[in-house]
Parts: structure tokens; C-alpha cells; sequence
């Protein structure tokens, strides 16, 4: 139990290293390094730090990084029955005390227990799955933050079920295949994410309908650098490489 912590706690430090900003922080602190010792290494990596910042942040090179992620499966057609709705965990905010348990969730979190719940209200006797821990700062489980917002939101306590120990998709996808076994569920995440969480559903043995929650890339970008590109270049990053971690622990 231990080693496999450490190996969580490692897997999220790379992927947090390997974003754009931090590398371009990385990046201009090696050129800070050559400054005075090597001044044309330190001009090349000054360069590439603010290059590749910029290149990120781009609009039109993000929604193109992004597409490819986004593009495997379409909106989640409610004329199709299922007997669930499993709404994997995302990131939880902080907000007021006495808030309601919406006002703590992430935007993506939002996006994905609006379409779970968008799915659920079609198929009146379906559960709800809602999963994700607490973080390594959060008071409460991610999952309990999902439960209570659906409460909220007019669902039956008794319809919810709840898995605050999942720390990450394959966990989630363990976790959650006794109680999805032979039936037929809507697997809601970001539209980048599905991909790869359809995968660690599948190999449970199980057959998720997928359900994209939040589309990030635009079919015709705007010519800005902003936060919003930074932000869909993080997400193609991020997914490459969990694709790509994903694809090797299948030969480990």
C-alpha cells in the first residue's frame, strides 16, 4: 500500500512537471544557471522558455493539440437507457462556510455532475456513482462534495453512492466494477479525459457508454494568447502523457 502511494504521489509530481509553465519556470531558472557562465546556452534557453509560454498559451496551436482528445465521442444521446450514471471525481475548490456543496466544486467538477445529472433525470431508476478523494489539502472527499451537491439538486440520497477513496481513473474504475457489472452506465468526465478512462473501465471487463461533460477546444480559434490556450495546451499534455503511462503499464 505504501509503495503504491509513493508511486501516485511521483506519477502526480512528473505530470505537474512536465506542464508548460513549470517547464518554462524550470527552463529560465537553467538560464538564470549559464547566465555568467555560458551566456549563449543562457540566451538559447531563455528563449526557449518564453517560446514555448507563448507557442502554449496560443489559441490556435492549443485548440489543435486539444482536438485530438476531444474528438472520439459525441454528446451522450438520452434515448439511450442506462441503469447508471458514474461521475468521476475532479478537483474541489474552496468556498464560504455554509456554502452549498455546488459552490465547492471545480468547473469541470460542474460540467460533469450537470451532464451526469442531465443523463440521470431521463432514466428515473438509475444510480448515481459519484467518486474522488479528498487531495492531499481538502477537508472532505471529493466524492461527499459530488453526493451533496446532487442532494442539492433534488436526487435521492438512496440513488447515490459514493466512493471517497478513489484517488485516480484506474482506481476509480476498480473501485467501482463490482457495483457496475452487467450493467449498462454512462461514464461522465471531461471529453479529453474519456478516452482513457474508457479504457480503464474496459479493461474491468466492463462496457461504459461514454459521456463527454466539457469540451475546451473551439473549431475556429481566435488569434489571442491567453489562459484559456495555456489551459488547453496543459490539458493535451496532461492526457498524452497519461495515455502514454497508460499504454506501458500494459506491458508492466
Amino acid at each position: 500500500m505504501e509503495s503504491q502511494s509513493i508511486t501516485f504521489i511521483l506519477k502526480k509530481l512528473v505530470g505537474m512537471t512536465l506542464m508548460p509553465v513549470p517547464l518554462s519556470l524550470l527552463l529560465i531558472l537553467l538560464g538564470l544557471w549559464w547566465f555568467s557562465r555560458a551566456p549563449v546556452k543562457s540566451r538559447l534557453v531563455f528563449f526557449s522558455a518564453f517560446l514555448l509560454l507563448a507557442v502554449s498559451a496560443f489559441n490556435p496551436v492549443a485548440d489543435r493539440l486539444i482536438a485530438p482528445h476531444e474528438s472520439y465521442y459525441p454528446v451522450f444521446d438520452i434515448e439511450q437507457p442506462v441503469d447508471a450514471v458514474v461521475v468521476l471525481g475532479s478537483a474541489s475548490q474552496s468556498a464560504p462556510p455554509d456554502s452549498p456543496a455546488f459552490m465547492s466544486l471545480g468547473s469541470s467538477a460542474m460540467y460533469r455532475l450537470s451532464e451526469g445529472l442531465r443523463i440521470l433525470r431521463a432514466n428515473p431508476d438509475a444510480i448515481l456513482i459519484v467518486t474522488g478523494y479528498a487531495g492531499f489539502s481538502a477537508a472532505q472527499p471529493h466524492a461527499e462534495i459530488l453526493q451533496q451537491a446532487a442532494i442539492d439538486r433534488g436526487v435521492d440520497p438512496l440513488r447515490i453512492f459514493a466512493f471517497p477513496t478513489a484517488r485516480d481513473t484506474e482506481n476509480e474504475a476498480s473501485l467501482t466494477e463490482p457495483l457496475l457489472r452487467d450493467k449498462r452506465f454512462a461514464l461522465v468526465t471531461e471529453a479529453a479525459h474519456l478516452k482513457r478512462a474508457t479504457v480503464f473501465f474496459e479493461r474491468e471487463g466492463l462496457n461504459p457508454l461514454p459521456a463527454p461533460a466539457m469540451f475546451v477546444g473551439a473549431h475556429h480559434s481566435d488569434w489571442r494568447l491567453d489562459s484559456s490556450g495555456l489551459y488547453k495546451t496543459e490539458r493535451a499534455f496532461y492526457e498524452t502523457m497519461g495515455r502514454a503511462w497508460q499504454w506501458l503499464k500494459s506491458f508492466l
